[in-house]
């Protein structure tokens, strides 16, 4: 179904986003694997469709790890300002 390099990839992108531990948590992170590449597979229309179906989950999974990473900063996180914040109510 994939070659090597793209599996590797796959993986990579999935233990980055899905939490694992040990040989007993790669087995099922693999597991997991299979299973997105068949149902991304069987819904294919095409290589194509499947590349596009593929890559686009992929990229689905970079972005929403990247919005979650940055609404988990702090509200201020350039330093103690002891003014409040600014509602444009003033305007």
């Amino acid at each position: 179904m994939l070659s090597y390099s793209r599996e590797g990839e796959r993986m990579d992108t999935l233990k980055r986003h899905l939490p694992f531990s040990g040989q007993e948590g790669l087995q099922e992170l693999k597991k997991i694997a299979v299973r997105f590449e068949e149902k991304i597979y069987t819904s294919a229309t095409s290589q194509p469709d499947y590349l596009r179906k593929i890559s686009l989950k992929m990229l689905t999974m970079e972005t929403k790890s990247q919005n979650t990473m940055a609404n988990s900063l702090p509200a201020n996180s350039g330093g103690s300002s002891k003014n409040p914040p600014d509602t444009g109510a003033g305007v």
